[in-house]
């Protein structure tokens, strides 16, 4: 990856927070439980999952600039989902671990002497990740659950419109 890659994805990493945030404001409180579907995630559920991937994320960066060739494991976000109810949870605290983690992981890897970014450890299901795949998936990983919340939302509105 090319250094000016690397800083546009970390650039965009960082300011995942800011951009959740905004997607939040334009959801209705009475919306953040929907579930479009059996089994299909509500906002609350997809916010509480962007935190625990986000805490796992971390780790795993983390491994990856202290422990090079470590290993990283795997986690079920499905089997997490269906174990850990999302409204035990206050949003507001999902969102702020999501930016304490964000802002200390990008402050850290802005740190990073160049030849760290080629570091991997190896995954449990998906093998060795560099750093630079690293910060590839965690910073594509927050667009993809916006969609799902804005989708989400969507099928809120048509199920109960006007309100």
């Amino acid at each position: 990856m090319t250094p000016e890659t690397r800083a546009e994805l970390l650039l965009s990493y960082a300011h995942g927070p800011q951009r959740l945030v905004a997607a939040l404001q334009r959801y209705p409180p009475e919306s953040l439980d929907f579930q479009p579907g059996p089994g299909q995630w509500s906002i609350q559920t997809v916010v509480l999952h962007l935190a625990e991937s986000e805490l796992q994320g971390y780790l795993r960066g983390r491994t990856i600039i202290a422990e090079p060739g470590g290993s990283l494991r795997a986690f079920d976000q499905d089997l997490w989902a269906q174990s850990l109810d999302p409204t035990a949870q206050p949003l507001e605290e999902a969102v702020e671990l999501f930016r304490l983690l964000r802002e200390m992981m990008a402050r850290q890897l802005r740190a990073l002497a160049p030849g760290t970014w080629e570091q991997w450890a190896e995954h449990s299901e998906r093998g060795p990740i560099t750093l630079d795949h690293w910060l590839e998936l965690y910073e594509g990983h927050l667009p993809v659950h916006l969609a799902q919340m804005e989708r989400t939302y969507q099928a809120w509105s048509k199920t109960f419109p006007g309100a």
